[in-house]
């Protein structure tokens, strides 16, 4: 035994560098391309099924729906071949690794691609389907960690968990998929290594697993354990590092919420570590068995493994991978930085925090120092105010009156934009804000484009026949229509923009929760006073795919109880609270205190 380990040693290692850089880049293109793909399509199934939102409510329904199933078909199909290639380019490195040759990235990449192409030619598409099962008996438990990131299946699986009978079928399920990997557990590798027929590769798979069935588990069960263990001391040192660095470089205003706010990216990079490391000991430990047994009992003969491939043919692969990466992360960077955050994280992930009027508790409200500290404390968006100036300027501004942030008398929309930058703005809330003065929408569109989403009132103080057209046409011209939401107190408002840009996302703020909206297509999600929001109302906007958004909300035992009727937006004066209510964890919580209280020991 000790021998066998020391061989498949040797073997992991040959490859080792060479695998680690193709499983790094593989993984960041197929997750721009995957997160893309199901952007892309959650938008258009939810829009074919008459949703403006996915929540947990309306996900059974949503996932039901045929344009969904087709899109979830499409989706799956392209997950199989990603899955087929990646599994062919490692079985191709593991090979070369048997007989000690080494292999660049492209190497393995063409010749992982050849191995796809001639599973389809000898009609081994089942492959695919064996593939798959085995994928996801040996990541079900990374995939279960994934969902939790995701709300609406989130609550869904921790509903059905609650019922006993489907926690033993799910057992039962997870029995089947184990006897089937198990049954074919050497189909795949005979299959892309010999260029094997699926029939001939399962009889001597099964022969091959009944004669050494005992290693094989073994060694499966030890690599899935230690990529169970290395994700869990993964996510503890990555944590530990990442508190270390707020401790010592953030701000101690928001030391907490920014280390919460990057818990579940570094949870979610620790998952994709430990699938690695468990794909990578899986496959290696299963070629290796093979090419042991084959010799040693079925006198089966390594092919000559030493192929050679042109300077040019290098040249092209590298320029086309490269020209793939390139294209996946320009088109992820376009619609996630300048247009703003992918569609598809709109489900990731708790309650998103709204900074009222900007970080009004910081900053005078509705200025551009409040929207720069609304971007500084993490908040998911930024809540304005416009309305018209007396000469047509779209400016940010909450009150009719001019009185209590200028104290000066007047209407605003008797004022010209000119006039408007005369008074100072900031004075009112404290003298470091003095000489502040209105920002006008362009303005702040500008501050806020690939930095955080936002939130415009057309304020309903004095009816506008242009408030709607103009404040549309200024996020159409700067290209941020994924990125901004419009709400209103004015029905007419919503209708408007609904007209001229059905895409456009609008809100309909309510002092209370009177009469049923909840049909209405003009309205995507209600912005209710959080002392009127009750379970039942956030159940029946969920039922109809709309989202419920409550204001304001700065104490903790609200804060609380919002997260408990789990809400989809909190508005806010106090943003950095809201994050520590809503992502508090007590394990990163604990690692946070400890380093802390060792630094101030340390000093």
């Amino acid at each position: 035994m000790r021998r066998m380990i020391h061989d498949m040693r040797g073997m992991l290692r040959t490859n080792r560098g060479s695998i680690l850089i193709f499983e790094i880049l593989y993984r960041i293109f197929t997750a721009f391309v995957l997160i893309e793909a199901a952007s892309r399509g959650i938008s258009f199934a939810l829009k074919k099924a008459g949703f403006s939102y996915l929540t947990a409510r309306n996900a059974l329904k949503f996932f039901c729906s045929p344009v969904t199933l087709l899109v979830l078909a499409g989706f799956l199909l392209l997950c199989l071949f990603f899955v087929c290639l990646e599994m062919c380019v490692l079985y191709t490195a593991f090979q070369a690794g048997v007989v000690k040759e080494e292999m660049s990235p492209i190497k393995m990449l063409i010749f992982g691609m050849k191995n796809v192409v001639e599973l389809f030619q000898t009609k081994n598409a089942r492959i695919l389907l064996v593939n798959a099962n085995f994928y996801l008996l040996t990541g079900s438990w990374i995939l279960l960690r994934l969902v939790k990131h995701i709300r609406p299946l989130s609550y869904i699986v921790t509903e059905l968990a609650g019922f006993r009978l489907v926690k033993i079928l799910a057992w039962i399920l997870l029995a089947v998929m184990a006897c089937i990997s198990l049954m074919y557990v050497y189909v795949p590798a005979i299959s892309i290594l010999r260029d094997v027929r699926f029939r001939e590769s399962s009889e001597k798979s099964r022969k091959i697993f009944r004669r050494h069935w005992l290693p094989t588990i073994g060694l499966l069960a030890g690599s899935n354990l230690f990529a169970y263990l290395l994700y869990y001391l993964g996510q503890f040192i990555l944590k530990v590092l990442a508190a270390l660095a707020v401790v010592l470089f953030a701000d101690r205003s928001t030391e907490l919420a920014l280390i919460l706010t990057i818990s579940n990216d570094i949870d979610i990079a620790a998952l994709i570590l430990a699938s690695i490391a468990g794909l990578y000991l899986n496959l290696g430990s299963l070629t290796f068995l093979l090419y042991r047994y084959q010799n040693k009992k079925y006198e089966w003969e390594i092919p000559p493994y030493h192929y050679h491939l042109s300077s040019g043919i290098r040249r092209v692969f590298t320029v086309i991978v490269i020209s793939c990466l390139a294209a996946a992360g320009a088109l992820y960077a376009y619609d996630s930085v300048y247009t703003g955050t992918v569609k598809a994280s709109a489900i990731i992930s708790e309650a998103k925090i709204t900074s009222h009027r900007g970080n009004s508790f910081e900053a005078p409200e509705n200025t551009l120092p409040a929207i720069e500290g609304a971007i500084d404390t993490m908040s998911d968006y930024v809540e304005i105010d416009v309305q018209e100036t007396k000469d047509g300027i779209i400016v940010v501004h909450h009150d009719a009156s001019l009185k209590r942030t200028t104290g000066t008398e007047g209407r605003l929309w008797d004022y010209t934009y000119g006039d408007l930058l005369l008074l100072d703005f900031g004075s009112w809330f404290s003298d470091e804000f003095t000489g502040t003065q209105i920002p006008t929408l362009e303005q702040a569109l500008e501050a806020c484009k690939g930095r955080i989403n936002m939130n415009i009132e057309l304020k309903a103080n004095r009816l506008s026949d242009t408030l709607a057209e103009k404040t549309l046409q200024l996020i159409e011209d700067h290209g941020m229509e994924a990125q901004v939401v419009l709400s209103s107190t004015s029905y007419r408002y919503l209708k408007e923009v609904k007209e001229q840009n059905p895409d456009i996302r609008t809100g309909y703020i309510l002092t209370a929760a009177y009469g049923n909206y909840f049909e209405d297509e003009n309205i995507d999600f209600f912005s209710i006073r959080s002392s009127f929001v009750t379970s039942s109302l956030v159940k029946s906007a969920h039922d109809f795919g709309k989202e419920v958004h409550a204001w304001t909300v700065n104490t903790k035992s609200e804060l609380s109880r919002m997260k408990r009727l789990q809400v989809d937006n909190i508005i806010t004066d106090r943003p950095v609270l809201a994050r520590e209510i809503l992502y508090r964890e007590s394990d990163t919580e604990s690692i946070f205190e400890f380093l802390k209280l060792a630094l101030k020991v340390g000093r």
